[in-house]
């Protein structure tokens, strides 16, 4: 065989075509964004296709819910209090965006409405407009719809970052959260979001929601169950019988109760939560907030606020009160009367103040986590002052003196809540209680019914207190009016 003898320009092109098709090949390998972008893109289409669910203005869900509340739990070893199955219709309107739900047989309606400010129905006994981060909270649900989520995923606000071999499309969202997506390999829909986001009092918390049951709804694929999971708990599933979009909405339904409207429209988007302090005894007030209350007393040399609730906004208003009426002396401590979240949601900012947490012994787990969660994605007060909290637990019973005024502390055990303080100023004859017996009445909310009720819980309180030598005065509450202890005395007498 002859020798090739190849000139010096067509060794050139011998050794430059295999580099070329090396080349285009490598240039017509998708990157793995490029490939979650696809991935995505499939999934809009097997919804019906991305102009479709561009055009969805509105949305008609019915069928039913089931609520469980995270920290909730009647005793502190079980995290949540599980929620009833009932009937549920869901109507959002994205062009507001706004949204009314109809729940139970009665259809009891909860309106937020992102212009207008919204209000919710209290267990039929009071209307109450929506605080700025439930109205966030819906706003954070209308954008990641499932009806809605793929448009704004594809879209310019919206960063896709890349794809994992199991068809899991990391996503950064236009709500600034991250998200794992989820595809199916066979129908090509979404079937599950993984994201971690903010969530009070617990700070970065997990959150799985899981999409199944596809069918028609009109020209477009979605889904008829949803359920969602945080910190490893089901904490609602919604299924619907129906789904319809684009259709004529109740409007005189979501028309904020009359009554409530500038409240309403304040209050939404308010900056902060409203306390209104009055003063109950010499150094001792009543810090009365919409739905939830605290009370703060003045010692000789420090401070002592009973009741941490809600959250860091409300907290720091409070804290802010008690600057204005009481002066600078030191925060102590902070008493808790049971680990619930909605009476616990504040407690951080309180640590941060240098507060000891005073609780009860069975709610130490709770109020731990509570305060050494990690808060990365919206860190509060405390996580930025890097002190380390501090707890004081209780047995059956607990003074705070400085030897001229007073708080005792008392276990209850009933079944509302295993880790429960009764909190008593016996100079003052003050009695301060949360859940145990309360009537709504505060001045931003349309009272329905003022009707005085007291529950299983509320007769233990009684007795417990009676049998201890307590003599109160008043009932300062955790939730609704100030009260006389002759309304629980009589309301209890004639129960029985």
């Amino acid at each position: 065989m002859k020798p090739l003898n190849l000139k010096p320009q067509h060794l050139a092109w011998v050794l430059l075509v295999p580099f070329l098709i090396l080349f285009q090949l490598n240039c017509a390998q998708p990157t793995s964004a490029e490939q979650g972008r696809q991935l995505l893109e499939q999934a809009a289409e097997a919804m019906g296709g991305l102009e479709a669910l561009s055009a969805i203005e509105n949305i008609h869900r019915e069928g039913t819910s089931q609520r469980s509340s995270l920290g909730q739990g009647h005793v502190t070893s079980e995290r949540l209090l599980v929620g009833r199955v009932s009937p549920f219709q869901q109507f959002i309107d994205f062009t507001v965006p706004r949204e009314l739900n109809l729940s139970g047989d009665r259809e009891i309606p909860t309106v937020a409405d992102w212009e207008k400010g919204g209000y919710r129905n209290v267990f039929g006994m009071a209307l109450r407009p929506l605080e700025p981060q439930q109205m966030a909270g819906y706003k954070l649900e209308w954008d990641r719809d499932i009806a809605q989520f793929l448009v704004h995923a594809l879209g310019d606000e919206s960063t896709i970052e890349g794809m994992s071999e199991d068809l899991v499309v990391a996503l950064r969202y236009i709500d600034g959260t991250t998200y794992q997506v989820s595809v199916d390999g066979s129908t090509h829909l979404i079937s599950k979001l993984e994201f971690t986001e903010d969530r009070n009092p617990y700070g970065d918390v997990a959150k799985v929601r899981t999409f199944s049951d596809y069918g028609d709804a009109g020209e477009v694929q979605l889904p008829f169950k949803v359920t969602t999971q945080e910190m490893g708990e089901v904490t609602q599933v919604r299924e619907w019988t129906s789904i319809s979009i684009n259709g004529e909405l109740p409007e005189e339904r979501f028309k904020i109760a009359e009554g409530l409207e500038e409240r309403a429209m304040e209050i939404g988007h308010a900056d902060t939560i409203h306390v209104i302090p009055s003063e109950l005894a010499d150094g001792v007030y009543f810090g009365e907030s919409m739905h939830m209350n605290n009370m703060w007393v003045e010692f000789e040399d420090f401070i002592a606020v009973i009741e941490g609730p809600t959250n860091e906004m409300h907290s720091l208003e409070v804290i802010r009160q008690i600057r204005e009426t009481v002066g600078d002396k030191p925060i102590r401590y902070l008493i808790t009367s049971h680990h619930h979240s909605d009476h616990t949601g504040g407690i951080r900012a309180y640590a941060a103040e240098g507060a000891t947490i005073v609780t009860h012994a069975n709610n130490e787990e709770v109020i731990r986590e509570i305060l050494t969660r990690p808060h990365t994605l919206k860190p509060d007060s405390l996580a930025q002052s890097g002190l380390e909290p501090q707890i004081e637990l209780v047995e059956e019973t607990h003074t705070i003196t400085d030897g001229k005024r007073s708080i005792e502390l008392l276990h209850v055990p009933n079944s509302h809540a295993n880790g429960y303080l009764a909190i008593y100023l016996p100079e003052e004859r003050l009695l301060f209680e949360s859940d145990m017996f309360q009537i709504q009445g505060d001045r931003w909310q349309v009272v329905l019914d003022d009707t005085p009720r007291v529950p299983e819980e509320g007769k233990a309180m009684y007795e417990v207190v009676t049998e201890a030598g307590w003599r109160p005065r008043q009932i300062v509450p955790g939730h609704g009016i100030l009260l006389p202890w002759k309304l629980l005395e009589d309301t209890v007498k004639a129960s029985n």
